[in-house]
């Protein structure tokens, strides 16, 4: 080994990482490579094992029209959330980082509006799926102003939506405290400066504020993408994919696909193709993101 490598690289750190290394490759290289070599094979009762079948299980995935309609569901589910996750949390996150009158009652509503994370998944199904319900409360409020009622979750014009209310009510305590936390570590005196040359809030969020959140904001979407394109829990038992497909999503393909029929070479080749779509979504996000740090460079 060279001089030259060893003077700008601490290789000593590596005996340090190893173990972590080699966790990571048990634990996520080596089942994603078994899943890729399954997508090529399907279990055959009469060999009692694997047979291979070449590019059959992508041959048919691709042909499946049930495919394409939760790759849509999923990506209009996915988006939907970021940007309602983002929505509600900036605004609140905001709020809450000004100077209130009583630093007391200003915790109190942060203690407040984190409780809707504290719900599971299953809870706040259950919880939102009896507000929904055709004789329930919203719909009685509904009834009373407009003369009608909503089939929230039995309408496939609502359906997807209903979810996505559902989706974002439980999830954006979670960015709205690290929105929180990433205001709070603003230093003050950009605030003050803004404030000098005669910036007023508004512009002070345009200018100061935004900016200085872009890193965060690019962290919580990528967190966010890859929660919520892999969703089931929540939406399954709302809906189970229904009215009409309307909230079938890719999770709810592979597992009635892979696990419900026991087709787990199929399955193993949906795995894939999700793992790639979301592999070249995050890479176009990182790649859109960095050129523009390049250009405001």
């Amino acid at each position: 080994m060279s001089k030259k490598i060893r003077v700008r690289y601490d290789l000593k750190g590596l005996f340090f990482l190893a173990p972590a290394l080699v966790f990571l490759a048990l634990s996520i290289a080596f089942p994603l490579f078994r899943v890729f070599q399954r997508s090529f094979q399907e279990y055959s009762a009469e060999f009692r094992s694997f047979v291979s079948v070449d590019f059959d299980q992508y041959r048919k995935l691709f042909a499946d029209p049930l495919f394409w309609t939760s790759l849509k569901n999923t990506f209009l589910f996915t988006g939907g959330s970021i940007l309602l996750h983002l929505g509600i949390s900036y605004p609140i996150a905001l709020l809450l980082s000004l100077n209130w009158p009583s630093k007391r009652t200003r915790n109190v509503f942060r203690g407040s509006l984190i409780s809707p994370f504290l719900f599971s998944a299953p809870a706040a199904a259950l919880l939102w799926g009896l507000l929904f319900r055709p004789l329930g409360p919203l719909n009685y409020l509904i009834e009373s102003i407009f003369g009608t009622t909503v089939a929230f979750l039995g309408d496939t014009r609502w359906a997807l939506i209903s979810v996505l209310i559902v989706n974002g009510w439980k999830s954006f305590p979670l960015y709205m405290v690290l929105i929180l936390g990433g205001l709070q570590s603003i230093p003050v005196s950009l605030y003050d400066a803004a404030r000098v040359d005669g910036a007023n809030w508004f512009q002070t969020v345009l200018k100061v504020t935004i900016p200085m959140m872009r890193t965060l904001t690019m962290t919580i979407v990528l967190i966010d993408f890859a929660t919520t394109f892999i969703h089931f829990d929540l939406v399954w038992i709302m809906t189970k994919g229904g009215p009409m497909r309307s909230t079938y999503l890719m999770s709810f393909f592979l597992y009635e696909k892979g696990l419900k029929v026991f087709k787990l070479g199929y399955g193993s080749a949906v795995g894939v193709v999700v793992a790639v779509i979301m592999t070249f979504c995050i890479a176009a996000y990182l790649l859109i993101y960095s050129r523009g740090e390049e250009l405001k460079a």
